[in-house]
């Protein structure tokens, strides 16, 4: 598995069942996804609120390398004029255990970052 794009299925808080767009880009030296909320569509918890347990779930599911991870949750533009409805991305920095995430925190990137970050899954970027 090289690349996936889909709509992804999660655990979400108190087990309630969930749903974000995921894509991930496996590359030589790093593994970038991307957690997109689906705001309507997901009937469940958000991808913020349950950041730490998410990464965890993806990382599990698809055998991920947790020490090649780069996080990023990204928010579509919701149509609006109002700025907290713009498109907006995040990479997401975690405190681990083993395979165990916590203690998010989130740095706002540009688009232009986001893509340099998922076009180049290679770790040509830095």
């Amino acid at each position: 598995m090289k690349y996936v794009d889909t709509i992804y299925s999660f655990r979400g808080h108190w087990d309630v069942p969930s749903r974000c767009g995921l894509r991930i880009i496996r590359g030589r030296d790093r593994d970038v996804v991307v957690v997109t909320e689906l705001h309507e569509e997901n009937p469940g918890t958000s991808v913020t609120a349950c950041a730490d347990s998410l990464a965890g779930q993806i990382v599990e599911e698809f055998g991920l390398d947790p020490d090649r991870l780069i996080y990023i949750e990204q928010n579509p533009d919701r149509g609006s004029r109002l700025e907290h409805y713009r498109e907006t991305f995040d990479v997401v920095y975690f405190n681990r255990e083993g395979t165990r995430f916590s203690d998010p925190d989130w740095e706002r990137i540009t688009s232009a970052r986001m893509e340099e970050l998922a076009g180049k899954g290679d770790g040509e970027a830095s």
